[in-house]
């Protein structure tokens, strides 16, 4: 597409004056708010299509004066966030910090809708009752971004009649809520729930180009699972999964066996067609339980026998490289269509606490996307689509990139 220069993408087409972010702090000074969300209706270049409220734990019991004014002051009815253990604005991750950050979009030729799903919905309904709630326009939508609450909702089992009930568009997102109390708000429009899950859906001109970043590589060789009950695994190679773990580690070197300790997971083959696996060829399991008496390992996805999977290993480095080349290579495919505003899902357990320094990802982000108004928020848990299911992924970031659906060939890609 474009030529790489210090890390950039030369010319890469941000689209000017379509998105805004403002980070506010506590206490909540209306007027403020007010005279932000007015001011920017002369910014944007058009009428807000949909704003982004998210909120840090304090600020979340201000969330339904919050919702009121963005929906007069910015004149839209359609909001969606949530509460979250960290905020992302701009260049900036505010990780356990307060206050709350808005964004506002106008995405020519494009219109957004909202829906709540009740969590009774969520677990016990299938596609049919989902798609009766979403209406209509599951068919239409270009994307989705999805914001649930953890707690109940906290497995992936419930994605898959997702998936069926709004088959047209990828979704990206994550689960919301303070990792410290477990106390969630979900807002959308005007309402401020405490459980279920909210969407935001784009029709028309702008898409969502997702992208997934799991911050993993593989180590030792790929195995082929041989014994395995539900999400089990038992045998692979004929041999305990537990002793080839085991011996696996023990063939690292020094630095290896360090990086692995609290940090070994299991990639199932995604891909059984390649010749080879790489990063970002698997989907990534926290290995859930161990039972050293059978030798058996339990992750969060049911496995299959004859599936191929390699041990993982999750360190800064392989995390810092993996996300920039993906959003880089992702950048490239666009074909010169521009971007319009970006959302960032980030997993708590990235930031600081795995890079060692603040503001990381939306670095990242902001360096190859100069200028972009980065929104988001620290997840505890990300959704994001692998081999065009939505799955559930662990200590990732997964972006979501509102991109015209056309380029200027009048091709999209």
């Amino acid at each position: 597409m474009r030529q790489l220069l210090s890390g950039r993408i030369r010319d890469m087409p941000v689209a000017t004056c379509h998105s805004v972010v403002q980070h506010f702090s506590l206490p909540l000074d209306e007027s403020q708010v007010e005279a932000w969300a007015t001011e920017q209706r002369e910014v944007l270049v058009g009428p807000v299509t949909f704003g982004l409220l998210f909120c840090a734990p304090d600020a979340a019991v201000h969330a339904a004066e919050i919702l009121e004014i963005v929906c007069i002051y910015a004149q839209t009815s359609v909001v969606v966030g949530c509460s979250a253990g960290g905020l992302i604005a701009g260049s900036r991750e505010l990780e356990g910090d307060e206050g709350f950050s808005l964004a506002l979009y106008h995405l020519p030729g494009t219109r957004a809708r909202s829906v709540y799903l009740e969590e009774s919905l969520l677990l016990g309904g299938d596609a049919a009752d989902l798609a009766g709630v979403i209406g209509p326009l599951g068919s239409s939508v270009n994307g989705w971004l999805l914001l649930a609450a953890s707690g109940s909702l906290s497995n992936d089992g419930w994605l898959s009649e997702w998936d069926k009930a709004t088959s047209s568009g990828p979704t990206f997102g994550g689960f919301t809520g303070n990792p410290s109390t477990g106390a969630t708000a979900l807002f959308c429009d005007a309402a401020v729930y405490g459980e279920g899950a909210v969407a935001l859906a784009l029709e028309g001109d702008v898409t969502i180009e997702p992208l997934l970043s799991q911050g993993c590589r593989p180590v030792g060789s790929p195995w082929t699972i041989t014994r395995a009950e539900q999400n089990i695994i038992h045998q692979i190679g004929n041999r305990p999964i537990l002793e080839v773990l085991r011996d696996t580690l023990q063939e690292l070197s020094v630095d290896e066996q360090q990086q692995a300790r609290g940090n070994i997971f299991i990639g199932l083959v995604m891909d059984e067609y390649k010749a080879s696996f790489g990063t970002g060829d698997f989907l990534v399991r926290n290995l859930a339980a161990i039972d050293p008496r059978t030798g058996a390992v339990a992750i969060a996805t049911p496995p299959r026998v004859g599936q191929n999977l390699q041990f993982q290993i999750r360190d800064a480095l392989t995390a810092s490289v993996d996300f920039e080349e993906l959003l880089k290579r992702r950048l490239r495919a666009l074909g010169g269509r521009r971007v319009f505003g970006a959302c960032l899902c980030d997993c708590i357990g990235r930031g600081s606490s795995l890079f060692g320094v603040a503001n990381h990802d939306a670095g990242i982000v902001n360096r190859l996307l100069p200028g972009i108004p980065l929104s988001g928020l620290f997840c505890n848990g990300e959704f994001a689509p692998v081999g065009g299911r939505t799955l559930l992924h662990g200590y990732a970031a997964s972006l979501g990139l509102f991109v015209e659906k056309h380029g200027p060939s009048g091709v999209s890609s």
